[in-house]
């Protein structure tokens, strides 16, 4: 149930009521304050998005609300002429606050209802919503997303397109050195060497050699140092501001829970068995087949079929409706575990998720970490080996007086294309990374172009929403109210492009077009609330507001707002109307104002 509290709003200085699930109708004469609850209720919801007014001579007032789940308290304050609201209210985003005042608010100042009995154009009340979604700046900042991944994607693009170039490189640096080499190893050879130098020589060389390879290792080492701790740095951030909830008795609650779904559903069916099998031989007119009937001015007297206990046709249906409450029964027990499974099967699926990711990040530390010690371990290896070498090279040079400019140029050009080999090496290992972001980069890109053109359509999707709704909520119109007019739609224009720039209500009677200003009151009303339905269907005011409110039916006939009510009661959580005591007694919960305190006596005070 809801439960309103009021004090000092328009005509009620103070009143409460309780709303119960379905439908509730405030039913009154004038002036008892039926309109100026729901004024109250409005405030409530929507704040600042509603003209609230205090009493006549009250300088505050308030609402309270309390639903199932929260409590909403919103105050009124007269200061210097005007009337601040402060407080917390049911709607707190603008989207959701238009929405609901235009599709779900349906009182005589609803701007759909207005604008169908005046005969405007009702395009820019059907799509107002979606000016306040701000799908521009969404589509904006997709744009600017897309342009960052797209550019990643052009490098990688670049670096598969340089990888081909970088190979052929490598190899004509390893074909030079391989002829430099040769080179090498044929002055090596020259005869005019004693044995003693050419010893010394080629020592030395090897020592260089050595030495060179080496201070590569040192710098190709401090690289990998580096990036193994950039990233265990990150992986360990990531595993800190991992966590996981606890709940140890997710997967028995989700058992139990799947277990009563099943039971639920076997319950439904063989309730909806029994039902549908009983009902096609009171509905068939079968009961001469299983029973003989004795029929009666006031009933038909018969034997049950069953049991043989002598019984009468309405004790039969009257069972009948108690058996229809126990499937509603179910059925809303039925949503509620699906709605419970549901929940748990996702918090679990997290928590599985959310653990995979955690020992995926811990194996990863592990093995990051391991190769960090193991490389610091190397390096600290080759800085020692480094200064061997270094001091071996010293004692060599220090003994070879003669010195080969040539021989030293070739090591030193060996030296350079070896050490350019490396780098170019490295180069291709990190073009060859890059190159394989494509496919995924790719993706992504196409992911986020998917979703700019989702909302480009969205209005266009919301217009013919819009038109679907209000064809369906107008065949059932035409059923229940056996109108004058035998079709009405709402009518699309489009523009060279494809775009949908506006709708026209047209009603067809007789086979031809009329104006609104040809229906009758009731009928301009009824085509009033079905166009506000259509809004309602095509932006899920449902899902946001659980409530519709309808004052003002002065222009249906009795057996018409009762119809209405019950249409309109199938579509909400609670339905909450006004009516006169003309209207007949209403199968709802029925709300006086008896107990209220009003400002019957002001004629000037909106009632």
């Amino acid at each position: 149930m809801w439960e309103i509290e009021i004090s000092n709003i328009a005509g009620i200085r103070n009143g409460t009521v309780t709303f119960q699930e379905g439908a509730n109708t405030v039913q009154a004469s004038n002036w008892q304050g039926k309109t100026s609850l729901i004024i109250a209720i409005k405030t409530i919801l929507l704040g600042s998005a509603t003209s609230a007014t205090l009493t006549n001579g009250a300088d505050s007032g308030y609402i309270r609300l309390q639903t199932p789940h929260k409590e909403y308290d919103c105050r009124l304050e007269r200061t210097g002429g005007a009337v601040q609201l402060d407080g917390e209210t049911y709607l707190d985003k603008e989207r959701h606050q238009v929405a609901a005042e235009l599709y779900a608010f349906l009182d005589e100042s609803n701007t759909v209802r207005t604008a169908v009995r005046e005969g405007n154009d009702l395009t820019p009340h059907l799509i107002e919503p979606l000016r306040r979604e701000d799908i521009e700046g969404q589509i904006t900042k997709l744009k600017s997303k897309r342009e960052t991944v797209q550019t990643e994607l052009n490098r990688a693009e670049k670096a598969a397109e340089k990888l081909p170039s970088k190979i052929e490189q490598i190899n004509s640096v390893e074909s030079k050195l391989s002829e430099l080499q040769t080179e090498l190893d044929n002055l090596e050879g020259d005869p005019s060497d004693t044995g003693e130098e050419e010893e010394l020589r080629e020592e030395l060389k090897q020592a260089r050699r050595k030495r060179e390879q080496v201070n590569q290792r040192i710098n190709r080492l401090e690289g990998k140092i580096n990036s193994l701790k950039s990233q265990i740095e990150e992986k360990e951030k990531r595993l800190s501001s991992l966590s996981i909830p606890s709940e140890s008795n997710l997967s028995e609650n989700l058992s139990k829970n799947r277990s009563k779904l099943r039971e639920i559903n076997q319950e439904i069916e063989t309730l909806e068995a029994l039902y549908n099998a009983t009902n096609t031989v009171l509905d068939g007119d079968h009961l001469d087949l299983l029973a003989d009937i004795d029929r009666q001015i006031d009933d038909d007297y018969l034997s049950c079929w069953v049991c043989g206990t002598d019984t009468t046709r309405d004790t039969v249906e009257n069972r009948m409706e108690e058996i229809s409450e126990m499937i509603a029964d179910r059925r809303d027990r039925h949503s509620e575990l699906q709605t419970t499974v549901s929940d748990l099967e996702e918090r679990k699926n997290d928590i599985d998720q959310k653990r995979r990711e955690k020992t995926q990040l811990k194996e990863n530390l592990d093995r990051l970490r391991t190769g960090l010690t193991d490389s610091k371990g190397e390096i600290s290896a080759a800085k020692s080996e480094l200064e061997e070498h270094t001091e071996n090279v010293e004692n060599l040079e220090n003994k070879i007086e003669e010195t080969d400019d040539r021989r030293k140029s070739l090591e030193k050009e060996i030296a350079q294309n070896e050490a350019e080999l490396g780098s170019l090496q490295d180069k291709k290992d990190s073009l060859e990374k890059r190159a394989e972001e494509c496919d995924n980069l790719e993706k992504e890109v196409n992911k986020i172009s998917d979703r700019i053109e989702t909302l480009r359509s969205r209005r266009q999707d919301v217009i013919e929403s819009a038109r679907i709704a209000f064809d369906r909520a107008l065949e059932d119109v035409v059923t229940k109210f056996n109108p004058s007019f035998e079709k009405a739609r709402l009518e699309k224009y489009i523009d060279e492009s494809g775009r949908i720039t506006r709708l026209e209500l047209i009603i067809v009677r007789d086979g031809r077009e009329i104006s609104v200003d040809a229906l009758s009151e009731g009928e301009v009303e009824l085509i009033g609330f079905i166009t506000a339905l259509a809004g309602y269907e095509a932006f899920d005011v449902a899902d946001q507001v659980p409530c519709i409110l309808v004052d003002d039916l002065g222009g249906l006939a009795s057996e018409h707002i009762h119809t209405l009510m019950k249409y309109l009661e199938k579509r909400t959580n609670y339905l909450v109307s006004t009516a006169y005591p003309e209207a007949g007694e209403f199968n709802a919960n029925v709300i006086s104002p008896a107990d209220w305190d009003v400002v019957s006596d002001d004629i000037e005070q909106p009632a």
